[in-house]
């Protein structure tokens, strides 16, 4: 009898429980519940959807004040384009106040101003403090581009840290590379770009005429005060400026 009361207790404590809970908890809103979500069939990326980043462009070289109106010691160095281009710039260099040296190596290339120490030996001689160099008109059918992008690099460590412009040179025939090379060391702002001129040329269809070799050295000359990197003072000169210069001559190398 015992027993039967205390499994009646029991019960009655369970039916209790339930009654309260369904009392004072609310039926389930089957919209708030756990709800299965449809994706669809998943498909890999096509790989020429990639989308990346745009590479933002360099940052261009700061614009230069003005021109340095420093009187300045120039050296000029390079193979037979320099023999045309000296007077035209000797005349800018003499109207406003620099000096001159030209050096002409006959059918040199850059890789024998690099393998040598002939520029070494010059800028010791003269202490320059502005070089310009025209060398790359012996270069342009050349196939070891290999070989002449060392030696350009090599020929401007031994600049070191004077300011220079190089003279691209003045392409009768498209070049295997040499410009592009001379582009890519020198910056847009030292070199320039002399193959986008017309020249008139003498009879060995390569060295311009003197009054095309005078064009070139104009429209040089306007870049270098206006657009190259280290710009100078170097105003149009009257036309009974001087050609005052110093000048060098070199025999061709040897291999």
């Amino acid at each position: 009898m015992r027993h039967s009361l205390s499994a009646f207790a029991v019960l009655a404590s369970a039916l209790l429980c339930i009654l309260a809970f369904a009392r004072f908890c609310p039926a389930q809103d089957p919209e708030r519940g756990l709800r299965r979500v449809d994706l669809g069939p998943l498909r890999a990326r096509p790989a020429d959807t990639l989308v990346l980043p745009a590479i933002p462009e360099p940052a261009p070289l700061p614009e230069p004040a003005g021109p340095d109106t420093t009187a300045h010691r120039i050296l000029f160095v390079g193979d037979s384009m320099v023999e045309g281009l000296r007077y035209r710039l000797s005349q800018y260099a003499v109207a406003n106040g620099h000096t001159m040296q030209c050096v002409i190596w006959y059918s040199s290339s850059s890789k024998y101003w690099a393998k040598s120490d002939t520029l070494t030996h010059f800028i010791e001689k003269f202490d320059p403090t502005y070089i310009f160099l025209c060398i790359g008109a012996n270069e342009l059918f050349v196939r070891n581009l290999d070989e002449r992008d060392a030696a350009v690099g090599e020929v401007i460590r031994e600049i070191g840290d004077r300011p220079f412009i190089w003279i691209g040179p003045p392409n009768w025939k498209p070049d295997t590379g040499i410009n592009d090379i001379l582009l890519r060391h020198c910056g847009r702002k030292r070199y320039y770009p002399s193959l986008r001129l017309k020249y008139e040329r003498a009879k060995d269809g390569a060295h311009p005429v003197l009054k095309s070799y005078n064009m070139w050295a104009d429209s040089v000359s306007t870049w270098l005060r206006d657009s190259c990197a280290h710009p100078i003072r170097w105003d149009v000169p009257a036309k009974d400026t001087p050609k005052t210069h110093g000048v060098t001559l070199l025999s061709p190398p040897k291999d």
